[in-house]
């Protein structure tokens, strides 16, 4: 006989880097380092509080992890990874890419982009173009700038 308890995780550790055993209650029953499965391609550590589904067959097996109430807002058929609504990436229904991360984005390796890249102020195509307008006034003197630079930015 199969039974489903609803829980609150009470602990989750990473044992050798690969499995994630947890520790949650159900019904004043405690079960203890008990394997925690993930969806392929979806990672994470739930933390202390998180909502648990236990399936248990003799023995229990860890089902389905989910955090509270922090999660970024997605629309029909757009997925996310995240692990609070103020971190995440979500892949758009519309082809495009949102990526929040108030820690900044590190990347290891090369960077390749086709098309523009933008900020706030515009695109790194147009600040390129006013930077390579400037001169400088010998080998080590201050630069110099036209007056429409201050116009352009």
């Amino acid at each position: 006989m199969m039974k489903f308890f609803t829980s609150i995780v009470e602990s989750c550790k990473d044992v050798a880097g690969k499995l994630r055993n947890l520790t949650a209650k159900a019904n004043d029953i405690e079960f203890e380092d008990r394997q925690l499965m993930q969806q392929f391609g979806f990672i994470s550590i739930p933390r202390k509080g998180d909502r648990v589904l236990l399936l248990q067959f003799g023995n229990v097996v860890i089902a389905v992890a989910s955090d509270s109430a922090d999660r970024p807002a997605v629309n029909e058929g757009e997925t996310a990874l995240y692990r609070e609504k103020e971190h995440y990436i979500i892949l758009k229904d519309d082809g495009t890419i949102a990526i929040k991360a108030s820690g900044g984005v590190d990347i290891d390796g090369d960077l390749r982009v086709t098309g523009d890249v933008q900020d706030k102020s515009g695109t790194l195509d147009r600040l390129r173009q006013n930077y390579n307008k400037h001169t400088h006034v010998g080998n080590l003197g201050a630069p110099t700038s036209p007056t429409t630079d201050a116009q352009d930015m």
